[in-house]
């Protein structure tokens, strides 16, 4: 929803600003998800709007919904055929919507299905922004809660590669008059761009930053994420030393425990020593999770049991994340469209 283009359209058909208001606090505080519900309105404007102005730049495709945990996943489809998928969870108290900001990904990380796709195109600001939206809706309709209270750039793409309409979204979700979600319940999540995070700590200070390590062995990691060869662990480590400088907020290290690959314990003594090595260290903290594999599939919980206790042991400040949504394929590493 471009509610610029909204409130423009109204004004230039010479309405009084009071139904920009009325609009205002249909969409975003009411939840609609069809001009025909916002009864507020004049059956004409109604009309002219479901014409001119849609509510969504996609269709809904599909939503799944999780039989062991609290969280959904839909299948998008865009205006130009292509699909991509996002994700509601409820990890505790409140409700977070997991966005994609790419249809598929040039980064072609090992253990990630969004990667299999390979690249197609950046999502538009709109596109980004419509996901929360759509997710809103489906909460009032549904009846399951009032509001998102936070959003992550975790799902499919690579947000920083998408980097002007990711924080142009990220600054319209955080807006008054649409879904006032604070900046500091938006995360974004990067495979490691180090070159854009100056540029983030200047556009988007409040925000949280996440940063995809998986592997502290410079040979190992580019194994794993291809982009570690254009960005490697000491670019990463100047890059992270200047964005805590600039803003003095947490990072955190997001780590995809997988058996046998980067589990052993010559992997956490690397990932302590290179956190060790980085300035201000004490504002990193690393989210274990154990890896999707696939097919509902994941590492054993007690890898990345062991793994969390080795990092604790060595002055680590570390938390176990819950993986939730994996048995819709919703989980981390797992998004990519495809026929159902």
């Amino acid at each position: 929803m471009n509610f610029e283009h909204v409130k423009d359209y109204i004004k230039k058909a010479g309405l009084p600003n009071f139904r920009i208001a009325q609009v205002q606090e249909a969409l975003f505080k009411k939840g609609i998800s069809s001009w025909d519900e916002a009864t507020s309105l004049p059956a004409d404007l109604r009309a002219q709007l479901k014409k001119d102005c849609p509510i969504l730049s996609f269709k809904v495709s599909q939503i799944v919904c999780s039989h062991k945990d609290k969280a959904a996943k839909a299948l998008l489809t865009l205006s130009d055929g292509l699909q991509i998928e996002s994700v509601l969870l409820k990890p505790q108290d409140t409700w977070s919507v997991c966005v994609s900001s790419q249809v598929g990904c040039a980064l072609h990380c090992s253990f990630c299905s969004t990667g299999k796709m390979g690249f197609k195109r950046d999502l538009t600001e709109e596109e980004i922004t419509d996901q929360v939206l759509m997710w809103f809706q489906y909460l009032h309709k549904e009846k399951l809660g009032e509001r998102v209270s936070s959003v992550v750039f975790m799902g499919m793409g690579e947000p920083l590669l998408n980097y002007l309409n990711v924080i142009k979204a990220a600054q319209t979700l955080s807006k008054a008059d649409f879904l006032n979600i604070g900046a500091r319940h938006i995360s974004v999540s990067t495979s490691g761009i180090a070159d854009k995070l100056h540029k983030l700590a200047l556009d988007l200070p409040q925000a949280n930053l996440a940063v995809s390590i998986h592997n502290a062995d410079n040979a190992e990691r580019s194994k794993l994420m291809p982009v570690n060869r254009k960005f490697d662990l000491d670019d990463l480590k100047k890059a992270l030393e200047e964005y805590i400088a600039m803003t003095g907020r947490q990072v955190f290290l997001e780590y995809s425990v997988i058996e046998n690959v980067n589990s052993r314990p010559e992997h956490i003594r690397k990932l302590a020593d290179w956190i060790y090595s980085i300035k201000d260290n004490y504002l990193l903290h690393v989210n274990l999770i154990a890896c999707n594999l696939g097919r509902g599939e994941k590492t054993s919980d007690r890898a990345v049991k062991d793994f969390a206790a080795g990092l604790k042991g060595m002055g680590i400040g570390v938390t176990v994340r819950k993986s939730m949504g994996n048995d819709i394929l919703a989980a981390c590493g797992q998004l990519a469209t495809q026929k159902r």
